[in-house]
């Protein structure tokens, strides 16, 4: 069985969802530059097809924030909360797109990541996907 809905469906259903975030800039894929508070969907892993004949596919998004003081960890730590109505977990979760099923599989791995020069606090939020 193939299913219908492309990698390029998928990431645009993902960045609507994450889009309900408010302040929150959504890059549908790594740029060059980036505008803090933000989240890039990055990468795929495609399962073509499960036992049940579906296609399982794996979203890595990276949410940043600012390095400027460490304060802004907790800006990291309230998009990442599963638990606020607000938070880009609870976006994807909560996701009604057409034909796709968004589950939150996993989210960390605090970290430096450096963009055009630039450091930034970043986390992991790995997404599964099934069509």
């Amino acid at each position: 069985m193939t299913t219908a809905i492309t990698n390029g469906e998928i990431r645009e259903a993902l960045a609507q969802a994450i889009s309900a975030v408010p302040g929150l800039n959504v890059y549908r894929y790594p740029p060059d530059n980036v505008a803090v508070p933000c989240v890039m969907i990055s990468g795929f892993n495609v399962k073509p097809v499960t036992f049940d004949g579906n296609r399982e596919t794996t979203v890595d998004v990276i949410v940043l924030v600012s390095r400027r003081t460490v304060d802004q960890m907790a800006g990291l730590d309230q998009l990442l909360d599963a638990d606020d109505p607000s938070s880009a977990i609870t976006a994807i979760e909560e996701a009604d797109a057409p034909g796709m099923d968004f589950f939150v599989e996993s989210f960390g791995s605090y970290r430096e990541l450096v963009v055009a020069d630039v450091g930034y606090y970043a986390a992991d939020v790995v997404v599964r996907v099934m069509t």
